[in-house]
């Protein structure tokens, strides 16, 4: 039989609602998965992830255990902006997506894969312009080592305050403006990105919508 010679994924924000998606279903005979986030975590424990607490902002904590990846994953962002916990689209979605590709510039192994956005409603702008500036950066930084997916809105149990919505926007996709929002379930998503890092061809791969 022949020995399957695993992949490691670096999954930065492992802990947070689109990583543990990526954690849950991603294989573990086909990939050595890493979670990079602030905080420490305790897993279940049926999960071999091997989890890092480092900060972003000191490279030093976590160069070295993405020099050697085969992918890094930018599952780390917000949704809204919390004015009282000091959170903006900079601060926690550009700024550590900006340090990543900084440090992968140097270490030309890893290819990088953001989670972008389709498309969203009008209220959403700071959200998509604030995709499209690290899409930009990456593209332009690290070249066709660049991977881009734009699902819309992830939904899951684990989540109520996205699963209702994301149900109800699946179920009228056949409309094109529902269509365009992509709703996608947090395990089909996981599904599509891990045929992507298997080197499999995804609709994610490509956005549905012009976004200025």
């Amino acid at each position: 039989m022949k020995n399957i010679i695993k992949q490691k994924v670096v999954i930065v924000g492992g802990t947070g609602f689109v990583g543990q998606g990526f954690i849950n279903n991603f294989s573990s005979d086909l990939f050595e998965i890493h979670s990079l986030s602030r905080h420490a975590f305790v897993s279940d424990k049926d999960d071999t992830t091997i989890y890092h607490a480092v900060d972003l902002d000191k490279p030093e904590q976590w160069q070295a255990i993405v020099a050697d990846a085969d992918w890094v994953i930018d599952a780390v962002g917000i949704l809204f902006p919390n004015p009282l916990k000091q959170q903006t689209y900079q601060r926690n979605s550009v700024t550590p997506a900006k340090q990543l590709i900084a440090i992968l510039k140097i270490e030309t192994k890893p290819k990088f894969l953001f989670v972008s956005a389709n498309t969203g409603p009008f209220f959403m702008k700071p959200y998509l312009k604030a995709k499209l500036t690290v899409e930009a950066l990456a593209k332009t930084t690290l070249g066709q080592r660049a991977f881009m997916v734009y699902p819309g809105i992830i939904f899951d149990k684990d989540r109520q305050s996205s699963y209702l919505p994301g149900v109800m926007i699946k179920k009228y996709d056949r409309f094109s403006y529902f269509n365009h929002l992509r709703a996608i379930s947090r395990s089909e998503f996981s599904a599509e990105v891990e045929q992507i890092l298997l080197g499999n061809a995804s609709p994610l791969l490509k956005r549905t919508v012009l976004i200025k």
